[in-house]
């Protein structure tokens, strides 16, 4: 097959559904077929890249970490006419999401969408906050009215699932969690020098209980309750570690109230680091900690799983299987549970074996084979069910193009419904 990927973020970026981009077309190139990656700009991108088509973008303002892809070109889709695609693969709604729409309709390609992201956690980086109930109520319409229009959907857990059916959408999904090269996570892989080399540089001692937190320092990570709860174990044994970049001001924010909760000397703020170190940086903890309900997935939890580094994290629902239901690692719903959670995992050594135990025999079911075995599946069937007649696009097609172009004229651009 040939496949393109349709995503308004990738490489360099770093986050989840880079990170599951990544995963796929490895895969799907180890299967045989010619995948590429149709993107928006970056000022850190590399000159050269193989297979990788950029398209016009902007940095989002609310977040600049994002960028937005113009809705439609025809002299980009005259260049992925030539790639004889076989399917779409789209893995955003914004942007480059909708041209995706508009190319598929447009060359008679049928086309598949992973949701990652669940929208209304985020709303707050348009909105500052207001407009609360109204903001995820446009979340929510926007997710039904992309998802319903799709030839086949695919989401990564049963969270996801029964939140788009909560927004009445009515597609069937296919429920396949984002596969990672968990092997590079492997304790193996290190040695004790490796490990004690970053402990020692952090002034990390055998005595200490260090609990550690990877992955972006944004708002909705919920890095503030953590160090909150965290502030009111009263044993200066207990060290936490931050692990990631920090988005806005948000690092400072933390830093501030760790101060003001008097344990500035107990939280470690280590920043972004090489992404090959990342896996050190799990296996130095005694535990993973995560506050955040945001997440569609938690590709950190299984990163923990497989570093063999036990996971204390909130409660959500996506926990249920990937935790809860294999005693695969802990949950809490309170301050209280929380403390508890980290002072079991201290004094009971044989308690903790066995989280982590089955921690590593769950994470193998995350592989990034599995993963490319299971997309393909619905590649396949998608292809064969795939009817010309039923395509379309978010504004009914080629009608529409031509009335953006009249609007995007000089001449008319006083007949723009925007311009009223």
């Amino acid at each position: 097959m040939r496949v393109g990927i349709f995503t308004d973020t990738y490489r360099p970026q770093v986050n989840g559904v880079v990170s599951s981009i990544t995963t796929l077309e490895q895969q799907l190139r180890k299967r045989g077929h010619k995948v590429y990656i149709i993107t928006t700009t970056d000022p850190d991108a590399p000159t050269v890249e193989p297979n990788v088509l950029r398209i016009p973008s902007v940095e989002f303002k609310p977040a600049p970490q994002y960028r937005l892809g113009l809705m439609y070109s025809p002299k980009i889709v005259k260049k992925i006419k030539k790639l004889e695609l076989d399917i779409i693969h789209s893995q955003t709604e914004w942007g480059v999401g909708t041209f995706s729409r508009f190319v598929a309709t447009k060359l008679h390609i049928p086309l598949v969408h992973t949701y990652h992201t669940l929208y209304e956690y985020y709303t707050h980086y348009i909105f500052r906050g207001h407009m609360v109930a109204q903001a995820k109520k446009i979340a929510a319409a926007i997710s039904k009215f992309y998802c319903d229009k799709c030839n086949a959907l695919i989401v990564p857990t049963r969270k996801v699932e029964d939140i788009l059916y909560s927004y009445d959408v009515e597609k069937e999904m296919n429920v396949i969690p984002t596969g990672l090269d968990i092997k590079k996570f492997y304790r193996e892989n290190y040695t004790d020098e490796d490990r004690e080399f970053i402990k020692e540089n952090y002034k990390i001692k055998d005595t200490d209980f260090l609990c550690v937190y990877i992955g972006r320092v944004a708002e909705e990570k919920s890095i503030d309750l953590l160090i909150e709860m965290f502030a009111k174990i009263d044993d200066p044994n207990y060290k936490f570690m931050i692990v990631g970049k920090s988005f806005g001001d948000i690092g400072d924010k933390l830093k501030e109230q760790a101060e003001s909760l008097g344990i500035l000397d107990r939280v470690i703020f280590v920043g972004e680091v090489p992404h090959e170190n990342v896996p050190i940086y799990y296996q130095i903890g005694d535990v993973f900690l995560n506050a955040s309900i945001s997440e569609t997935q938690g590709l950190t939890f299984v990163e923990a799983m497989a570093a063999e580094v036990p996971v204390n994290a909130r409660y959500d629902l996506n926990l249920e299987d990937l935790l809860v239901k294999n005693e695969a690692g802990l949950v809490y719903k309170n301050e209280e549970e929380f403390i508890a959670n980290l002072k079991k995992l201290k004094e009971d050594k044989e308690f903790k074996d066995k989280i982590i135990k089955n921690a590593f025999k769950v994470s193998q079911d995350y592989t990034s084979e599995k993963f490319g075995e299971r997309v393909e599946a619905v590649y396949k069937k998608t292809i064969e069910e795939y009817d010309v007649d039923e395509s379309f696009t978010i504004f009914r097609g080629e009608k529409f193009i031509q009335q953006i172009r009249r609007w995007a004229s000089p001449k008319s651009s006083k007949r723009s419904p925007w311009s009223k």
